[in-house]
Protein backbone atom coordinates (compact mmCIF):
# COMPACT_ATOMS: atom_id res chain seq x y z
CA UNK A 1 0.00 0.00 0.00
CA UNK A 2 2.79 2.80 0.90
CA UNK A 3 4.59 1.73 -2.19
CA UNK A 4 1.41 2.48 -4.31
CA UNK A 5 0.81 5.68 -2.51
CA UNK A 6 4.32 6.98 -2.81
CA UNK A 7 5.37 5.50 -6.17
CA UNK A 8 2.53 5.92 -8.65
CA UNK A 9 4.64 4.72 -11.56
CA UNK A 10 4.46 0.90 -10.43
CA UNK A 11 7.04 -1.48 -11.06
CA UNK A 12 9.43 0.70 -12.08
CA UNK A 13 13.05 0.85 -9.91
CA UNK A 14 14.12 4.48 -8.57
CA UNK A 15 17.80 3.69 -8.90
CA UNK A 16 18.50 1.58 -11.96
CA UNK A 17 14.71 2.69 -13.74
CA UNK A 18 14.74 -1.22 -14.57
CA UNK A 19 10.67 -2.82 -14.60
CA UNK A 20 10.58 -5.29 -11.88
CA UNK A 21 7.50 -6.98 -10.49
CA UNK A 22 8.75 -7.78 -7.12
CA UNK A 23 9.21 -3.99 -6.47
CA UNK A 24 9.52 -2.98 -2.59
CA UNK A 25 10.34 0.02 -0.94
CA UNK A 26 10.67 1.86 -4.34
CA UNK A 27 13.73 -0.80 -5.12
CA UNK A 28 13.83 -3.78 -7.68
CA UNK A 29 15.29 -7.11 -5.90
CA UNK A 30 18.57 -6.52 -7.80
CA UNK A 31 19.17 -3.20 -6.13
CA UNK A 32 17.65 -4.04 -3.10
CA UNK A 33 20.38 -6.78 -2.98
CA UNK A 34 23.34 -4.50 -3.00
CA UNK A 35 21.98 -2.39 -0.35
CA UNK A 36 23.47 -3.48 3.07
CA UNK A 37 20.84 -2.55 5.69
CA UNK A 38 21.88 -1.55 9.32
CA UNK A 39 18.78 -0.41 11.30
CA UNK A 40 20.89 -0.40 14.33
CA UNK A 41 22.67 2.25 16.85
CA UNK A 42 26.03 2.87 16.65
CA UNK A 43 28.78 4.05 18.81
CA UNK A 44 29.21 7.74 18.42
CA UNK A 45 30.51 9.41 21.49
CA UNK A 46 28.34 12.65 21.20
CA UNK A 47 27.98 14.24 23.98
CA UNK A 48 24.49 15.46 23.46
CA UNK A 49 22.70 12.83 22.09
CA UNK A 50 21.43 9.65 23.85
CA UNK A 51 21.70 7.34 20.63
CA UNK A 52 22.51 7.58 17.23
CA UNK A 53 20.95 4.95 14.65
CA UNK A 54 21.90 4.30 11.30
CA UNK A 55 19.59 2.73 8.46
CA UNK A 56 21.95 1.98 5.88
CA UNK A 57 25.50 0.98 5.32
CA UNK A 58 27.92 3.53 3.12
CA UNK A 59 29.19 0.96 0.39
CA UNK A 60 30.16 1.76 -2.89
CA UNK A 61 26.54 0.88 -4.43
CA UNK A 62 24.78 3.34 -1.77
CA UNK A 63 27.21 6.21 -2.29
CA UNK A 64 26.32 6.94 -5.94
CA UNK A 65 22.63 7.65 -5.02
CA UNK A 66 23.06 9.00 -1.95
CA UNK A 67 25.34 11.57 -3.86
CA UNK A 68 22.52 12.43 -7.20
CA UNK A 69 20.58 12.69 -4.33
CA UNK A 70 22.59 15.35 -2.45
CA UNK A 71 23.97 17.23 -5.40
CA UNK A 72 22.44 16.11 -8.89
CA UNK A 73 19.02 17.29 -8.32
CA UNK A 74 17.38 13.93 -7.62
CA UNK A 75 15.47 14.67 -4.74
CA UNK A 76 12.66 12.57 -5.56
CA UNK A 77 15.20 9.28 -3.99
CA UNK A 78 14.14 11.32 -0.44
CA UNK A 79 11.33 8.55 -1.03
CA UNK A 80 13.24 5.56 -0.84
CA UNK A 81 15.57 7.01 1.59
CA UNK A 82 13.18 7.63 3.98
CA UNK A 83 11.21 4.37 4.17
CA UNK A 84 14.61 2.64 4.95
CA UNK A 85 15.00 5.16 8.16
CA UNK A 86 11.01 4.37 8.62
CA UNK A 87 12.28 0.39 8.89
CA UNK A 88 14.63 1.81 11.42
CA UNK A 89 12.16 3.27 13.48
CA UNK A 90 9.62 0.00 13.66
CA UNK A 91 12.29 -2.46 14.07
CA UNK A 92 13.89 -0.39 16.82
CA UNK A 93 10.43 0.71 18.15
CA UNK A 94 11.85 4.74 18.19
CA UNK A 95 8.33 6.46 19.42
CA UNK A 96 8.81 8.47 22.29
CA UNK A 97 9.61 11.89 20.89
CA UNK A 98 7.75 14.56 20.25
CA UNK A 99 8.90 16.44 17.41
CA UNK A 100 11.35 15.89 14.40
CA UNK A 101 13.99 18.58 13.43
CA UNK A 102 16.10 18.16 10.05
CA UNK A 103 20.09 19.03 10.53
CA UNK A 104 19.62 22.46 8.37
CA UNK A 105 21.26 23.48 5.28
CA UNK A 106 22.81 27.30 4.89
CA UNK A 107 19.72 29.32 2.87
CA UNK A 108 21.90 30.34 0.23
CA UNK A 109 23.25 26.75 -0.13
CA UNK A 110 19.31 25.45 -0.06
CA UNK A 111 18.51 28.27 -2.36
CA UNK A 112 21.29 26.94 -5.38
CA UNK A 113 20.87 23.11 -4.43
CA UNK A 114 16.76 23.81 -4.58
CA UNK A 115 16.26 21.86 -1.63
CA UNK A 116 17.55 20.34 2.00
CA UNK A 117 17.51 16.83 1.53
CA UNK A 118 17.76 16.06 5.43
CA UNK A 119 14.32 18.07 5.37
CA UNK A 120 12.49 15.68 3.01
CA UNK A 121 13.95 12.79 4.82
CA UNK A 122 12.42 14.21 8.18
CA UNK A 123 9.23 15.56 6.56
CA UNK A 124 8.41 11.99 4.74
CA UNK A 125 9.04 10.25 8.03
CA UNK A 126 6.75 12.57 9.76
CA UNK A 127 4.36 12.19 7.43
CA UNK A 128 4.47 8.54 7.84
CA UNK A 129 4.65 8.58 11.27
CA UNK A 130 2.10 11.20 12.35
CA UNK A 131 4.64 13.11 14.01
CA UNK A 132 5.10 17.17 13.89
CA UNK A 133 7.84 18.73 11.92
CA UNK A 134 9.64 21.69 11.94
CA UNK A 135 12.06 23.23 9.98
CA UNK A 136 12.40 26.73 11.52
CA UNK A 137 13.53 25.76 14.82
CA UNK A 138 17.42 24.91 14.32
CA UNK A 139 19.02 27.05 11.86
CA UNK A 140 22.15 27.49 10.15
CA UNK A 141 23.90 30.71 10.02
CA UNK A 142 27.36 30.37 8.69
CA UNK A 143 28.39 29.10 5.17
CA UNK A 144 30.62 26.39 5.24
CA UNK A 145 32.69 24.10 3.08
CA UNK A 146 31.32 20.72 2.38
CA UNK A 147 32.62 18.22 5.71
CA UNK A 148 33.80 15.12 3.61
CA UNK A 149 36.62 17.54 2.16
CA UNK A 150 38.26 18.36 5.16
CA UNK A 151 39.89 17.00 8.05
CA UNK A 152 38.81 16.59 11.52
CA UNK A 153 40.36 19.95 12.94
CA UNK A 154 39.18 21.30 9.93
CA UNK A 155 35.63 19.95 10.05
CA UNK A 156 35.27 21.36 14.17
CA UNK A 157 36.52 24.65 12.97
CA UNK A 158 34.37 24.92 9.84
CA UNK A 159 31.13 24.14 12.08
CA UNK A 160 31.95 26.27 15.17
CA UNK A 161 29.09 28.93 15.63
CA UNK A 162 27.24 27.52 12.92
CA UNK A 163 24.27 26.33 14.17
CA UNK A 164 21.50 28.42 16.36
CA UNK A 165 18.24 28.06 17.33
CA UNK A 166 15.12 30.06 17.32
CA UNK A 167 11.51 29.59 18.19
CA UNK A 168 12.87 27.65 21.70
CA UNK A 169 9.79 27.40 22.67
CA UNK A 170 8.90 24.63 20.06
CA UNK A 171 11.56 22.30 21.88
CA UNK A 172 11.55 23.44 25.64
CA UNK A 173 11.38 19.89 27.29
CA UNK A 174 10.37 18.14 24.41
CA UNK A 175 11.60 14.81 22.84
CA UNK A 176 13.65 15.25 19.41
CA UNK A 177 14.30 13.03 16.72
CA UNK A 178 17.15 14.90 14.56
CA UNK A 179 17.62 13.49 10.85
CA UNK A 180 20.54 13.72 8.77
CA UNK A 181 21.68 12.33 5.60
CA UNK A 182 25.54 10.89 6.91
CA UNK A 183 26.71 10.36 10.14
CA UNK A 184 31.10 10.07 9.58
CA UNK A 185 32.58 12.29 12.61
CA UNK A 186 29.38 12.88 13.95
CA UNK A 187 30.88 16.21 14.29
CA UNK A 188 27.77 18.13 12.52
CA UNK A 189 25.18 16.26 15.16
CA UNK A 190 27.59 17.20 17.75
CA UNK A 191 27.02 21.06 17.07
CA UNK A 192 23.60 20.79 16.12
CA UNK A 193 22.65 18.77 19.48
CA UNK A 194 24.86 21.23 21.87
CA UNK A 195 22.83 24.13 20.63
CA UNK A 196 19.51 21.97 21.03
CA UNK A 197 20.34 21.34 24.29
CA UNK A 198 21.37 24.64 25.61
CA UNK A 199 18.02 25.72 24.37
CA UNK A 200 16.04 23.31 27.10
CA UNK A 201 15.94 20.55 24.55
CA UNK A 202 15.50 17.45 27.49
CA UNK A 203 16.07 14.34 24.94
CA UNK A 204 17.88 14.17 21.60
CA UNK A 205 18.14 10.77 19.60
CA UNK A 206 18.74 10.89 15.93
CA UNK A 207 18.36 8.55 12.94
CA UNK A 208 21.06 8.89 9.99
CA UNK A 209 20.31 7.65 6.27
CA UNK A 210 24.22 5.91 6.33
CA UNK A 211 27.43 5.70 7.46
CA UNK A 212 30.32 4.60 6.53
CA UNK A 213 31.70 3.17 9.62
CA UNK A 214 29.99 0.67 11.93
Amino acid sequence: MIDELLFPTKNICSFCKDYDDDLELGLCKECRDRIEELHQPIKADIENIDKVYVSIYYNRFIKNFIHQFKFNNSSYLYKTFALYMIKTIEIQEIFDYDIILPVPLHRRKEAIRGYNQSYLLAKEIAKLNNKPISNNVLIKRKWTKEQNKLNVFERRLNLKSSFFVKNNDMIYNKKILLIDDIITTGMTLEYCSKELKENGADKIISICLSTPKI
